[in-house]
């Protein structure tokens, strides 16, 4: 299955080109042109990796990222944006944003940052899995250990 990119980029042409690129190296792209509806296209459908412009109409970049992270705090973000000030940048990765591009840049090295962002992102979502629970009953991997109600059982290698 191909990874899944949220693209929100208020430049339609420029979106389109860089959406197609993506998709000509097997990413599937969901294009949105402004940060509310980046942020409806994020709540209907699952992505893997979101790149955000900062500057767009209705809903800013940064704030759009605020608002993912808060519904789902593993989304690997990367701005990719004109904005080039030390303060923006700052602000982006304080937001939690993976990496932080600026326009003019290399379109194989964007490639090879979301390559690297979805392999670290897929070792996390790999981690989470060491810890179960359903109902009353919880398993963890790491820690070989089952609970059930709040009785703990060591288990064995």
């Amino acid at each position: 299955m191909n990874n899944r990119i949220l693209l929100v980029e208020d430049d339609q042409s420029f979106g389109a080109v860089l959406k197609d690129y993506l998709m000509m190296n097997n990413y599937e792209v969901t294009l949105a042109t402004d940060g509310e509806q980046g942020l409806k296209e994020f709540m209907e459908n699952e992505f893997d990796i979101g790149i955000f412009d900062v500057m767009m109409p209705k809903k800013d970049g940064f704030s759009l990222a605020e608002d993912v992270k808060r519904i789902n705090k593993n989304m690997p973000i990367i701005f990719l944006t004109a904005k080039n000030l030390r303060e923006d940048i700052l602000k982006g990765y304080q937001i939690g944003a993976d990496d932080y591009i600026t326009k003019p840049f290399d379109t194989e090295l964007l490639l090879y940052k979301i390559k690297a962002i979805l392999q670290r992102s897929a070792v996390v979502e790999e981690d989470e899995q060491e810890h179960f629970k359903i109902s009353n009953i919880e398993f963890d991997s790491v820690l070989r250990q089952l609970k059930v109600h709040d009785a703990e059982y060591k288990l064995s290698p």
